[in-house]
């Protein structure tokens, strides 16, 4: 007779007074240490826990272990993958901490509490796949999860997406209260580079951007640099996505993309993680003039391409929900 052993619940070390980010921490997911002194703290690691909440101040501090050094060893901690952080961050945010948490530890309980994601993918350089992986990413994020996902188009020239149908578009939301349409399930918003222009001056784009946000867990923002509302998208998201290819001119453009992301991003309070993508690769031999900078490559295949197949977004997936491969 064979038993069957009990999953070990993954672990969070509860390092604060709040009351209220002590029952916030769902049993059922967790198995919970807590501590109220700094040394306390540091004999909860030994559980090896995912999520850290913690408020250093407000704990009795230990001769052995003074505040600095808790400090400098959650921070420690929080490079080695365990997310730590304080209990209004937690309060304010829970399921995104919780969901960062176990994505870290490519737990399957992650998907209750799938952390919100805004992903723009731009660069100077047209003809790379924006669009294409646009697209890819919010179908494969929708087919894999069921969870809520929308593409939003804030291109240059005219609407691309609009070759999947006749679409309500971003003006028509934003100024008719249209409802937006779908396709595979992800609600798409296209828009024109002349109706952006009008949008940008329009002081409900903001909001409606701001909803579109918040009523989705994905969303994905095709942009070209120049278009009017690029900075509002910069400002709301989480993740960039450079997306270059194979061609000399497109590796150029691509230097001064980054080169202009790194300006941007120092004006903004919360600044998203940069990723480097090299769409369109056939060879081992085209990735290296971005050797050492790429964070992933899509594999060239035009039937995937044609047919917008939610496969060419997974490479993309994994890097903007880490532990997702597990």
């Amino acid at each position: 007779m064979k038993l069957k052993r009990k999953k070990r619940l993954p672990a969070v070390v509860l390092a604060t007074h709040s009351e209220e980010a002590l029952n916030s921490v769902p049993r059922d997911t967790f198995q919970t240490r807590e501590a109220v002194s700094t040394m306390g703290v540091m004999s909860a690691l030994n559980a090896r826990p995912v999520l850290m909440v913690a408020d250093p101040d407000d704990l009795v501090e230990s001769p052995e272990m003074s505040r600095d050094a808790l400090r400098t060893a959650l921070e420690s901690l929080g490079q080695d993958g365990v997310v730590v952080v304080s209990s209004a961050a937690f309060i304010k945010d829970r399921e995104r901490w919780i969901g960062e948490a176990l994505l870290a530890r490519g737990d399957g309980a992650a998907l209750r509490f799938m952390p919100r994601r805004a992903v723009m993918l731009t660069n100077y350089c047209g003809g790379v796949g924006k669009s294409t992986l646009s697209l890819a990413l919010a179908r494969h994020f929708r087919e894999t999860t069921g969870l809520p996902a929308a593409a939003v188009e804030i291109g240059v020239g005219g609407s691309s997406m609009s070759r999947l149908g006749e679409l309500p578009t971003l003006f028509d939301v934003v100024t008719q209260d249209e409802e937006a349409g779908e396709w595979h399930g992800v609600h798409l918003y296209p828009s024109d580079d002349w109706e952006t222009k009008t949008l940008a001056t329009d002081e409900r784009t903001e909001t409606t951007l701001k909803q579109i946000y918040h009523q989705h867990t994905l969303i994905v923002f095709d942009t070209f640099p120049t278009n009017a509302l690029w900075r509002h998208a910069l400002e709301l998201v989480t993740d960039v996505i450079v997306v270059a290819s194979p061609r000399p001119d497109a590796i150029e453009q691509t230097g001064a993309m980054m080169r202009r992301l790194q300006d941007e991003l120092e004006t903004l309070d919360e600044q998203p993680k940069i990723h480097l993508v090299l769409n369109r690769v056939q060879s081992v031999g085209q990735r290296l003039p971005l050797a050492g900078e790429l964070s992933a490559w899509v594999k060239y295949d035009e039937n995937a391409a044609l047919n917008l197949s939610g496969d060419l977004g997974e490479p993309l997936l994994t890097l903007i929900y880490p532990g997702w491969e597990q």
